[in-house]
């Protein structure tokens, strides 16, 4: 009953290791996983595990609406044994599914350190911080879908624990009902109801009823706050993401407005050269100018004479 969701990822992996390693894309080989057989550049590196991000949240989507099915199956059956074999099989899957969700949180950070590596262009880093966050924006949506599908399965099944508490109890008020459902203390109820009652089997069965659904709201509670957590901290991914963006298009940006303006600097500058080449054209013919003034003065006035 009190087990961590999403610790169990070591069991559903069966304790290896994901093909997604923490560390930077570089080298071709994925630092901590030489076996890693993915694209051997950084680019191919960043798109493989994003496709694989892809595919993860689909399961994860399939499993969610599967598991929907079986809380609605286990609202539905009245059997002992059906309950049990239904709930065996809808935790199952939730531990499957906290596995999966693990595994695209972890490739999710592992994307988000490709925008930091030095040794890929500014535009690069900002065009893959940017269909990471896209990612990581449908899965912070498909966390709150989960979160809200559990949370209604709570109340529902909160709703008939507190009917059946009423059987136990005909006389108790709305606030004993949530005290002993929060406090977990609708099984003693039932309990002693069952000591007091004249129908055993009938008391009894509801009883065992009781239980199963205070363990199931227990279990579904456990769930939607693991995944709160989840929620929050992709929230705050998608936060740091955008503001590496807008970092790294600002820089994009500058370098951009440096570019126009030493392209007009470099204009203005052969506008000038060209002005002082003309100048010193006019200077040169000028200057011949001159010098065929003063031949044709000294011709005239010394030679000839």
């Amino acid at each position: 009953m009190g087990r961590d969701r999403f610790t169990e990822l070591q069991d559903y992996n069966g304790h290896e290791q994901t093909a997604i390693e923490m560390g930077s894309f570089n080298g071709g080989v994925q630092q901590g996983n030489p076996g890693y057989s993915a694209p051997g550049s950084a680019d191919g590196q960043f798109f493989h595990m994003l496709d694989q991000v892809k595919r993860n949240m689909q399961l994860i989507d399939d499993n969610v609406a599967q598991i929907a099915r079986l809380h609605e199956q286990a609202l539905s059956t009245t059997g002992d044994v059906s309950h049990r074999q239904i709930a065996a099989d809808r935790d199952q899957l939730v531990a499957q599914t906290s596995g999966l969700i693990t595994n695209v949180k972890h490739s999710l950070d592992v994307l988000a350190q490709t925008a930091n590596d030095p040794n890929i262009p500014k535009s690069q880093c900002a065009a893959q911080a940017s269909r990471q966050q896209a990612e990581a924006k449908k899965f912070s949506e498909l966390l709150q879908r989960y979160r809200q599908m559990e949370y209604q399965y709570s109340q529902r099944n909160r709703e008939r624990l507190e009917r059946q508490y009423r059987i136990a109890r005909p006389d108790a008020t709305d606030a004993e009902i949530s005290e002993a459902i929060e406090s977990n203390q609708a099984g003693q109820v039932f309990a002693q109801s069952v000591m007091q009652s004249n129908r055993l089997g009938a008391v009894r069965h509801v009883l065992r009823d009781a239980e199963e659904r205070q363990e199931d709201i227990e279990k579904i509670e456990r769930t939607v706050g693991e995944l709160a957590d989840m929620f929050n901290e992709v929230s705050q991914m998608v936060r740091q993401q955008q503001e590496l963006i807008d970092s790294v298009e600002a820089g994009v940006e500058d370098a951009h407005v440096n570019v126009e303006s030493g392209h007009k600097e470099v204009k203005q500058a052969i506008i000038y050269r060209i002005k002082a080449r003309k100048k010193i054209w006019i200077f040169i013919l000028l200057l011949i100018i001159i010098i065929v003034i003063i031949i044709i003065i000294v011709y005239f006035t010394v030679i000839k004479k």
